[in-house]
């Protein structure tokens, strides 16, 4: 994916001071004023020391700790790797059956659009993403963080170890057993995902501008969590872009206003709460850690039974981002997709096998617009086998690899919903999107931050 054209990255700075001229300041704020106060220019060691320096990895470690006041803890271990070596790594755990792209899940996800066409398999875009995205990431397992060297620039280097620290501190104040104790889904692990990347991207940010000498109330938080969210919603429409991949980024950008937010407002205890008590939705993040929590009311017993020969493979709740991107990809206006997407109130996948063919069902249910949902998925069906189907406030997705089997699929009685839909090991699948203690490539603070005026 591409940079985040929207932001400044730290390109001017050097050793000893920022060089921000003032049209540079004046383009981030639309208008020139008077009032602004202009950016410091002295930087500290810890914003410009040799991140592979343990002198410099110590001074980091104990500034972003004394910030979260977790000091007496013992920084982790810390290593750095090329970026050849990254891909070595993660291509050597790899299973190259995953890769024939043969397996339910990606026929499946293909089927409705959450990987492209022409993406080989599901495993194949997780890898292309770790590969590509991944900046740096924290192991819990052995309390190592690993950088992996792409040359960065000065104080965006700095700005990645200390994301990396945020999670290795997190792993010591709260651990991560309570807030993944409930995911099950992958909407749940963007709601996990939204407190750990959401904690860290505020953590990496704040302390950045706190070195830089910027006042906590000179920093227009609003500003940059907009920004960080434009990006991602023109990402999301882009149908060459891997939907999975998109919600892989939505923590680092729904997630960092979730937490600043939470954090601006009540503190550090804050985040405790969070870890705690994690969002169990997108749209629980989307909504805010002080907005009306959503009334989910859906049924136990999600789908009909199976057309006959079908067996379930896959069982997931995808949430609220997949409803948005995927109206987006379907036609319908940005805002209508959000205001669709914030009245949902449910969802089930399904993705059932033959052994020679694939069906998906996607069961979602919606407070309100379920009529303009199935509209707008059967307004263009040219090269698809994929139709919408109401039933009171759910839209059925029916999607098949064949047309006879989707004709099959939306004659069955939905009304009559026989078969609750059980794995044959008893769980969801869930998670389908990558990522966890991680720094992505993609969201870098602007420079300088937006200002209060």
């Amino acid at each position: 994916m591409g940079e985040m054209n929207a932001f400044f990255s730290w390109g001017g700075v050097t050793r000893v001071r920022l060089v921000v001229t003032l049209a540079l300041l004046t383009g981030v704020l639309g208008c020139g004023d008077d009032q602004v106060p202009p950016p410091r220019t002295d930087l500290p060691y810890e914003l410009y020391c040799n991140i592979a320096d343990g002198n410099c990895q110590v001074a980091i470690y104990n500034s972003v700790a004394a910030k979260l006041e977790a000091t007496g803890f013992a920084p982790p271990k810390l290593r750095t790797i090329s970026v050849e070596q990254h891909a070595d790594e993660i291509r050597s755990s790899l299973d190259l059956q995953d890769l024939t792209g043969e397996d339910a899940s990606t026929r499946g996800l293909r089927l409705l659009g959450f990987i492209p066409e022409a993406s080989e398999s599901l495993t194949a875009t997780q890898t292309e993403f770790r590969i590509s995205q991944i900046a740096a990431y924290y192991s819990s397992s052995n309390d190592m963080i690993t950088v992996v060297d792409r040359e960065y620039e000065e104080v965006n280097a700095q700005a990645l170890l200390a994301h990396e620290f945020t999670h290795a501190i997190q792993e010591r104040q709260f651990g991560f057993a309570g807030v993944w104790a409930g995911v099950n889904s992958e909407d749940t692990v963007l709601g996990a995902r939204s407190v750990i990347e959401g904690d860290a991207q505020h953590t990496e940010a704040a302390w950045v501008y706190e070195k830089l000498g910027y006042l906590p109330d000179e920093i227009d938080w609003d500003a940059i969590h907009d920004d960080y969210k434009g990006w991602l919603e023109e990402s999301v429409a882009d149908a060459e872009v891997a939907l999975v991949d998109t919600a892989a980024l939505f923590p680092y950008s729904y997630g960092f206003a979730f937490m600043s937010e939470a954090t601006l407002t009540n503190g550090l205890g804050a985040r405790g709460l969070a870890f705690g008590a994690p969002p169990s939705s997108a749209l629980e993040v989307l909504s805010g850690p002080f907005g009306a929590a959503p009334t989910f009311d859906f049924p136990n017993v999600a789908h009909p039974s199976p057309v006959e020969g079908h067996t379930q493979e896959v069982e997931d709740r995808v949430g609220a981002w997949y409803v948005y991107g995927f109206l987006r990809r379907n036609g319908v206006a940005e805002e209508e997709a959000w205001t669709t997407a914030l009245s949902w109130r449910g969802d089930e996948l399904a993705v059932y096998d033959t052994g020679s063919e694939v069906a998906a069902v996607w069961r979602v249910r919606f407070e309100e617009s379920a009529s303009m949902v199935r509209d707008a998925i059967n307004a263009d069906t040219e090269g698809r086998t994929r139709t919408a189907v109401l039933f009171e406030q759910d839209v059925f997705v029916l999607a098949a690899e064949s047309d006879q089997a989707l004709l099959a699929w939306a004659d069955r009685p939905l009304d009559t919903m026989t078969a609750a839909l059980v794995l044959k090991d008893g769980r969801r699948h869930g998670g389908v999107s990558v990522g966890t203690c991680m720094k992505s490539l993609d969201f870098k603070l602007p420079n300088p931050p937006p200002l209060l005026r």
